[in-house]
């Protein structure tokens, strides 16, 4: 799987799928700003409380991983509202996303971004 990938369809049927693949799925959808994002990425993964809700914490969480239990994770992200919204903060998620995947694919959990293109 490459670092981020599409899938279509609804996000609970995206979800579904993900759930057969992975250990731990979170599903983000309509997070329409920044900071909605990152309570929604930092929820849905639970991210420890020292979490500080920013581009760069959001960076450290998702290379770390540890609290999670091993094997694959998915993230599944419905990420028009944001791309619409906040173009500058999409595309330096979408960076964030890719390098976590890069720095998380030989470890015990293992990233994987799936992009929800909605039908």
């Amino acid at each position: 799987m490459s670092a981020l990938t599409h899938d279509s369809g609804t996000v609970d049927e995206i979800a579904a799928r993900a759930r057969g693949r992975a250990t731990t799925v979170g599903v983000v959808d309509g997070a329409p700003d920044r900071s909605a994002l990152l309570t929604a990425i930092g929820r849905e993964l639970r991210f420890p409380g020292y979490y500080g809700h920013n581009l760069d914490a959001l960076d450290e969480c998702l290379a770390d991983l540890s609290w999670l239990p091993e094997g694959p994770v998915e993230l599944v992200w419905a990420d028009a509202d944001l791309l619409a919204a906040d173009p500058a903060t999409h595309e330096t998620v979408l960076a964030i996303l890719e390098t976590a995947v890069d720095a998380t694919a030989s470890g015990p959990r293992p990233l994987h971004v799936v992009l929800a293109v909605h039908s």
